[in-house]
C-alpha cells in the first residue's frame, strides 16, 4: 500500500480544488434564480423559502456528514452526495416546465452539496497539523470565490441565450462530472473509522469549544444570505451585468486577500484581525442597494469579497484549534454547518422585510447585524 505522503489527499489537492469548483459553480450559476420565480408571479416570502430550503437540508446533511463518514468512509460519503445532488439536478431541469419542482431541487441539492463538500474536506485536512487546517480550508474555499465571479457571468449567458432550461441543465453535468472526479480519487487511505461512539455523544462532545464560533457563523451566514438571496431582485433596474459585476469584484477582492494574507495567520491577534475584516464586509452591504451603476456594485463586490476573504480562514485557525481530538470529523461538521443554520434561516426572514419595507432596509440591517455582531465577538474573545 502506498504511504499517505506520497499518496494522500494533499498529492491530489487538485482534483480537491476542482471538486470545489463544481460544487461551488453549481451554487453561483443559480444566482438570478430569484429573478425566474419572480416572473412566474411568486412573492418574496415564497422566493425566500425557495432558497432557504437548500441551506435547511444542506445544514443537516453538513452536521451529519461526519457521523457518516466515520462509518463508510470519506469519500464515499461524498460519493453518496453526488448521487443525491444529481437527483436533485434532475428536478432542476423538470423545473423549466414546473417551477414548483424548485422546492425539492433544492433540498436534494442542498444535501448532495453538503455531504460532498464536508466528505471532501474532512478528507483533506486529516493530512495536515492542527496548525495548518485553518488554512487548507482556506484553500479548499478559494475556488468557492472564484466562482462567484465566473457563476453570474456564466448564468447571464446561459439565461439570455438558452433561457433558464440551459442553467439546469449545467448543475445536471456538473453533478455527474463531480462523482467520476471522486470515483477517481485514490482509496487506499479512506477508511472509515474505528471509533464508533454514538452521534448525538459526538455532538455534545463537540459542542461545548465551539458554542460561540458557531453563534458568530451562523449571524454571518444570516447576514450573507441577503445578497446570496436578494441581489439579483434588488439591482434589476441597472440591467444585464449588474449581477455579475458585483460578483466578478467579490472574486477578485476575496482571491487577492485569500492567497495574499492566509498564510499570515500565525498568531492569535492576526486571526482576531483578520475576523475584523467583516467591518468593512458589513459597510459594503448596506451600500448594496444604494448602487446607481454596475460599476459601482464592482466596488463594493470588491470591498465585500476582501472582508469574506479574509475572515474565514482566521476564523477557521479559530475553530480547529477547538475541535475534540475524538471526533475532529464531527467538530469539522458543526462549524462548517454553522453558517449554513444563517443561510437557512435568513432568505424567509429577508423575504419577508422585503415585501412589508422593501430591499434597503433588508441590505442595512444586515449590514448593521454583521457589524454589532463581529464587534460583540472579537471583544469576547480578546477577554478569553
Amino acid at each position: 500500500m502506498q504511504a499517505t505522503s506520497a499518496s494522500g489527499p494533499r498529492a491530489d489537492l487538485w482534483r480537491y480544488l476542482l471538486i470545489s469548483s463544481l460544487i461551488n459553480l453549481a451554487t453561483w450559476i443559480l444566482v438570478l434564480l430569484p429573478n425566474y420565480l419572480q416572473n412566474q408571479g411568486w412573492t418574496a416570502r415564497t422566493i425566500g423559502l425557495a432558497m432557504g430550503s437548500y441551506f435547511a437540508v444542506n445544514l443537516v446533511s453538513q452536521i451529519w456528514a461526519g457521523h457518516l463518514a466515520d462509518r463508510v468512509g470519506n469519500i464515499a460519503t461524498a460519493m453518496i452526495g453526488a448521487g443525491i445532488a444529481a437527483i436533485g439536478a434532475a428536478f432542476y431541469v423538470a423545473c423549466a416546465w414546473s417551477p414548483g419542482l424548485v422546492f425539492p431541487a433544492r433540498m436534494l441539492h442542498g444535501a448532495g452539496a453538503g455531504l460532498i463538500s464536508s466528505g471532501a474536506l474532512i478528507e483533506l485536512t486529516k493530512s495536515v497539523p492542527v496548525e495548518l487546517k485553518g488554512r487548507v480550508m482556506g484553500y479548499f474555499g478559494l475556488p468557492g470565490f472564484v466562482m462567484i465571479g465566473l457563476g453570474p457571468v456564466i448564468c447571464e449567458w446561459l439565461v439570455y441565450s438558452w433561457g433558464f432550461a440551459g442553467t439546469f441543465l449545467l448543475i445536471l453535468i456538473v453533478f455527474v462530472v463531480t462523482g467520476v472526479l471522486l470515483a477517481r480519487l485514490p482509496r487506499s487511505y479512506d477508511r472509515p473509522s474505528e471509533l464508533r461512539q454514538p452521534f448525538v455523544a459526538a455532538v455534545r462532545a463537540s459542542f461545548p469549544p465551539l458554542v460561540t464560533i458557531l453563534i458568530f457563523s451562523t449571524l454571518f451566514g444570516f447576514c450573507h444570505s441577503s445578497w446570496n438571496s436578494f441581489l439579483a431582485p434588488a439591482v434589476r433596474h441597472l440591467g444585464a451585468g449588474a449581477v455579475s459585476s458585483f460578483g466578478a469584484g467579490y472574486a477578485c477582492g476575496a482571491v487577492f486577500t485569500r492567497l495574499g494574507f492566509s498564510h499570515r495567520l500565525d498568531t492569535r491577534a492576526r486571526r482576531l484581525t483578520g475576523v475584523g475584516m467583516l467591518l468593512p464586509f458589513a459597510l459594503c452591504l448596506s451600500l448594496i442597494p444604494f448602487a446607481g451603476a454596475a460599476w459601482q456594485l464592482a466596488l463594493i463586490g470588491i470591498g465585500a469579497g476582501m472582508g469574506h476573504g479574509i475572515f474565514y480562514p482566521s476564523l477557521s485557525s479559530i475553530a480547529a484549534e477547538r475541535f475534540h481530538p475524538l471526533y475532529p470529523g464531527q467538530g469539522m461538521s458543526l462549524y462548517v454547518s454553522a453558517a449554513g443554520c444563517g443561510l437557512f434561516v435568513g432568505p424567509p426572514i429577508w423575504g419577508i422585510i422585503v415585501d412589508e419595507l422593501g430591499y434597503e432596509t433588508v441590505f442595512v440591517s444586515a449590514g448593521i447585524v454583521m457589524a454589532v455582531s463581529t464587534v460583540v465577538f472579537i471583544v469576547s474573545e480578546r477577554r478569553k
